[in-house]
């Protein structure tokens, strides 16, 4: 049995919490960033979504302004020397990707799903 259709709020707002965007019960991820192929809750195929690029090209975007930005505006950015400031950089942006990607790859699965985006097969 399905679920009555989520807004599109409450389908992203569940993704973002890692949850099926249909019941916001179920578990939207078996792993790391690897999507179920249905919802043990509600048995939607959330597995025929597809959300391989965006949420990359989301989370680039998202990290670069977060760290990037202000980086500029920070004064250690001007006065060290660039053999410092370049690998302590780019392990903030590598960390800071790692922590909010599957968070926005569930956002981007509930963007989808409310959609009805989904794969042919």
């Amino acid at each position: 049995m399905l679920p009555e259709k989520a807004t599109l709020w409450t389908a992203v707002k569940r993704g973002l919490q890692r949850k099926c965007p249909a019941c916001g019960e179920g578990r939207a991820f078996r792993a790391y960033l690897k999507i179920v192929d249905q919802c043990d809750h509600c048995q939607t195929p959330l597995g025929l979504y597809p959300c391989d690029d965006g949420p990359a090209y989301i989370t680039m975007l998202l990290v670069g302004h977060i760290v990037i930005g202000p980086l500029f505006a920070l004064d250690f950015f001007w006065k060290y020397p660039l053999g410092i400031v370049i690998p302590i950089t780019l392990v903030a942006l590598g960390l800071l990707t790692l922590v909010v990607l599957p968070f926005v790859k569930g956002g981007f699965l509930g963007l989808i799903w409310h959609h009805g985006l989904r794969q042919r097969r």
